[in-house]
């Protein structure tokens, strides 16, 4: 009886490791598929973010189209605005003047140029939202232009005797300001 309750523990202890190294194979499988889905989500998010980053570039070169699209419109229509301005002759009815000269300072809403045909006289002009303002031919902002800038300035006198400028175009960047690309 000894003999065969040995032989029945001895079974039952198999059976147990048997079912211990299937329990370990079992875990060592679901290990190896957790790390797989891993891999898989990090392919899906490399694959994610690359088509992000697609996506940003292509919408970054269709707002730079469409920002030199809206700068040639600006400047057709300031052209335009200025042939009407002037009924196509180049002449405006109401009496428009050039200047040719230096800026001093500039504003957002002034700018004050030191004309040498004038004996160094100071002009300072007045600007209004329609005003259009160039660099090599591209609109800028009246107040990014700079002290020591060569400019041509067209104006009109108002009502009130005030100086309002049409149009200021730099010819040539200041010195002073090297990054500046000069015409």
């Amino acid at each position: 009886m000894r003999k065969l309750m040995m032989a029945v523990m001895t079974v039952a202890g198999i059976g147990l490791m048997t079912a211990g190294c299937q329990q370990k194979s079992e875990v060592q499988k679901q290990r190896e598929d957790v790390a797989s889905a891993q891999r898989d989500v990090t392919k899906a998010e490399q694959d994610a973010n690359r088509k992000v980053a697609e996506t940003r570039q292509e919408e970054q070169k269709d707002v730079n189209e469409a920002q030199g699209n809206l700068n040639k419109e600006q400047s057709d229509l300031a052209k335009a605005e200025q042939e009407q301005a002037t009924g196509g002759s180049g002449t405006a009815t109401a009496q428009t003047e050039e200047v040719k000269g230096t800026i001093q300072s500039a504003s957002a809403s002034t700018i004050t140029i030191i004309v040498p045909d004038k004996n160094n006289q100071m002009m300072r002009f007045q600007a209004n939202p329609q005003v259009v303002v160039t660099r090599d031919e591209k609109p800028v902002a009246l107040k990014d232009l700079k002290p020591g800038d060569e400019v041509r300035a067209s104006y009109q006198m108002d009502p009130n005797g005030q100086m309002v400028l049409k149009s200021i175009d730099v010819k040539k960047a200041s010195a002073q300001h090297p990054g500046v690309k000069a015409k």
